[in-house]
């Protein structure tokens, strides 16, 4: 069986091709002004299945998440409780930190601070000079998307639909469509000297910086939330190609969005639900199960309902293999139940196929449910010999484990 991705730039399923044996992957994380909720969650989640399954495959994976602490809306918060920004920021980073734990996500192997990077920032600010495909003005520097092959190919807008949708509004810019890399700013705060005067990055360049410190001018999969497509993704894409020539990377995976009565959970609507408000109620493994009852690509409209379900199903999932675990503890022998060894067997082999597919993660979760629920029936009637319960217990840990939620 092929491992198959949906790639957003070509909106088709393409075949996993990963020179050696190390799969790099690029994250792009929140902005840290308030605590995480559960849209970034599910983002984490997600990138965090994929990596386990990546290494249960046999590949080893090297993860790198950027985190935005240099934004507009740290400054104005920070200000609005008179404190620094940066100590603002940190807060808040910490916090992310400690959710992350929570949730269980351990794939990630560097978590960075767009703060710490912004020489490597203005590094690039100078390529792209170099390369007539940024320009200054009594604003700041400038990308000249006109100098960008491919621009909008990433969101599959036009020309004429990107020109609509512009940003950084200024009569400075050659283009409609072009976008900030460096802005001047008379604030002593948050502010760092740079060879075009006294000012900090843009808010798409950060990611443009950090990738290709860590990953070199290529890389496997860069991630993240549906929204980001367009225009920070785009942005990313832009910068660095305009620099290298090449492919930023060969895979784009985005995450659907969580929704709240169809609008975007975010912290900018208040109307988010924080990670650590959610996970004393119903516990990580119900959390993780409630999203991988999803495909990650899809939208999720968030009830909590929905989430009760969940942490019913997630009880009920574990209830059954402490009692495999109890009968497997209880008796010895080395009779077999071919019966069972099938229905393991065939578990393993459907669960491979539904994760190869896109990380199908709704039908994956079946297939564990069914199998929990077939070894449970079977205990009840005493049809099972320990052996195969054994079997069949090693299986369900092992690939629950990818999912996370056992």
């Amino acid at each position: 069986m092929t491992l198959r991705i949906f790639d957003t730039l070509t909106l088709k399923k393409k075949a996993f091709r990963a020179e050696g044996r190390v799969v790099r992957i690029f994250l792009c994380g929140p902005t840290v002004y308030d605590y995480c909720h559960l849209g970034h969650a599910r983002t984490f989640v997600a990138f965090d299945t994929i990596a386990r399954y990546l290494r249960f495959r046999g590949h080893r994976t090297k993860v790198v998440m950027n985190v935005t602490d240099i934004s507009k809306e740290i400054i104005e918060n920070a200000e609005r409780n008179g404190q620094d920004p940066g100590k603002y920021s940190t807060k808040y980073f910490q916090s992310m930190l400690e959710d992350l734990k929570a949730l269980e996500v351990n794939t990630i192997d560097e978590v960075v601070r767009a703060s710490h990077n912004v020489p490597e920032m203005i590094g690039w600010i100078e390529k792209l000079l170099e390369r007539g495909a940024a320009y200054i003005t009594d604003e700041g520097v400038f990308l000249d998307t006109s100098r960008v092959k491919g621009y909008g190919s990433l969101s599959h807008q036009s020309k004429r639909e990107l020109a609509l949708r512009r940003l950084d509004l200024s009569p400075a810019k050659k283009n409609p469509e072009d976008f900030l890399l460096w802005t001047y700013t008379r604030s002593e705060r948050s502010a760092w000297d740079s060879p075009w005067g006294k000012g900090c990055p843009g808010q798409h360049i950060e990611d443009a910086a950090a990738c290709t410190k860590y990953f070199g001018t290529s890389y496997h999969i860069n991630g993240g939330g549906d929204e980001l497509v367009f225009p920070h993704h785009e942005a990313t894409k832009a910068q660095v190609e305009a620099v290298t020539g090449r492919p930023v990377c060969r895979y784009w995976l985005h995450t659907g969005l969580l929704r709240v009565r169809r609008r975007k959970m975010s912290k900018s609507l208040r109307n988010f639900i924080t990670i650590r408000e959610a996970l004393p109620r119903y516990g990580v493994h119900a959390l993780r199960l409630y999203f991988s009852l999803t495909h990650y690509r899809k939208p999720l409209d968030f009830r909590h309902s929905d989430l009760e379900k969940a942490f019913r199903l997630s009880r009920s999932f574990h209830n059954s293999v402490e009692k495999m675990k109890d009968i497997v503890a209880s008796f010895s022998g080395k009779e077999r139940n071919i019966n069972l060894d099938r229905v393991v067997t065939r578990c393993e082999s459907r669960f491979i196929e539904a994760m190869d597919n896109d990380f199908d993660t709704e039908s994956a979760v079946k297939e564990l449910m069914d199998l929990a629920c077939y070894s449970a029936r079977g205990q009840r009637l005493k049809r099972h010999s320990p052996t195969s319960l054994s079997g069949a217990l090693r299986s369900l840990t092992k690939l629950s484990g990818i999912l996370g939620i056992l």
